[in-house]
């Protein structure tokens, strides 16, 4: 993208500067047709002025045959050359030595209006033509009348000037421009670069951390400060979204964690109990009738810690859970009634205690019955008691 805008850049260089050569030829030629112009006009005064003269009318013919009269007009680069208009040379300046100005093979152009005078010229009534031709003397640019004597055309006059000072003005100008225009360039160029890089750099360091993130590795940030503009914006985006992908691993794997902790209880007490019903449960009912229970009590339990921990995985810090009224002492009893097989596996007794008094409903149970009654949710409370049993017995090597 860069790349396309310099060189539109480049483009509208290269335009500007044609068309400030055009601009700069086009007025070095009104300037050359302005003097040209004025000489001319000077000339058909100075015919018709000497033609009325003290002593009687002197034709416009023997005023400008006079050498000095168009020497007067002429100067460097400057010349004139005075035609009858049968084709015959009347006299010519000093300045076009042993060369002629061509009467025919001009290539016509057309001067600034604003240059000239009218294509009529009002004192002579001659009509004026411009052209410009190569000469020995080099390119010039002429300008043409005729000139009448009452009424009748009798001579027709030129006056040329030469193109060689505006061809060098060009030239140098031309130089010049390319010069610029080569400057320019180059300055567009190390500006292109340098804004590729600093649009495109940051963009390959967000790449680089991108790609060196992996799964087990998540606290990379690009950490940049002072950024106001879209990359850093970008880049804030960006930290962001890694903050919240190393969230979400990290509940992944507590949920893993949790997941093969917490249902390993469970799991143990439902095959102890399933081992005991294997073993004696045709000859004992009440024994049938307990694993069963504690059976379906674990597995109702797991399927309860399975939610809760689908719930926290889940939810977002700070989301809010399900809390429920619930009654901790039958929490208690359940999770010890569930234990004891694990407990008697080691020669240990489990025993539940609910202190005397505690089981009023604590004043605002509303009816509530007998227990002690708690907001939370039911399976993480049972879970959390469980843990705590597990672990008493876990680490109890003898008594109860």
């Amino acid at each position: 993208m860069t790349a396309w805008y310099g060189g539109a850049v480049v483009l509208l260089l290269l335009l500007f500067s044609a068309a400030l050569l055009g601009g700069v030829w086009r007025a070095l030629m009104a300037s050359a047709a302005e003097r040209v112009d004025g000489v001319s006009a000077q000339i058909a005064a100075e015919a018709r002025e000497t033609s009325l003269g003290p002593f009687g009318p002197v034709s416009v013919v023997t005023t400008l045959a006079a050498q000095e009269t168009v020497d007067r007009f002429s100067g460097p680069g400057l010349y004139v050359e005075v035609f009858t208009t049968q084709g015959f040379l009347i006299s010519k300046s000093s300045t076009l030595g042993n060369s002629d100005l061509p009467r025919t093979g001009y290539r016509n152009w057309t001067p600034p209006a604003a240059s000239v005078s009218s294509g009529e010229d009002a004192a002579s009534g001659g009509v004026q033509g411009w052209g410009i031709a190569r000469t020995p003397l080099g390119p010039v640019l002429a300008h043409w009348q005729t000139l009448y004597e009452q009424g009748m055309p009798i001579a027709v006059v030129y006056v040329a000037e030469s193109m060689d000072p505006a061809h060098a003005t060009m030239r140098a100008f031309a130089l010049f421009m390319l010069l610029s225009l080569l400057l320019a360039v180059a300055i567009v160029g190390l500006a292109s670069a340098w804004l590729a890089h600093a649009a495109i750099g940051p963009i390959n360091q967000i790449s680089r951390a991108a790609r060196e993130i992996g799964g087990e590795d998540l606290a990379k940030r690009l950490n940049w400060q002072g950024r106001d503009d879209e990359l850093g914006t970008l880049a804030a985006t960006f930290d962001e979204m890694l903050a919240r992908l190393e969230a979400a691993f990290a509940r992944e794997r507590r949920f893993i964690a949790d997941a093969s902790h917490e249902l390993k209880t469970p799991l143990t007490v439902i095959n102890a109990n399933a081992q005991m019903l294997n073993r004696w449960a045709d000859g004992d009912d009440k024994l049938r009738r307990e694993s069963l229970e504690t059976i379906r009590s674990e597995s109702a339990s797991m399927a309860r810690v399975i939610n809760a921990m689908l719930t926290l995985a889940k939810a977002e810090p700070g989301a809010a859970m399900t809390i429920e009224r619930l009654d901790l002492t039958a929490t208690v009893r359940d999770v010890a009634a569930s234990m004891r097989s694990q407990a008697a596996a080691k020669a240990l007794w489990l025993r539940v205690d609910i202190a005397a008094g505690e089981g009023d409903g604590g004043g605002d149970g509303g009816g509530e019955g007998e227990g002690i009654w708690v907001d939370g949710e039911p399976g993480l409370i049972r879970q959390l008691v469980l843990n705590l049993t597990e672990n008493a017995i876990k680490f109890t090597e003898r008594g109860g």
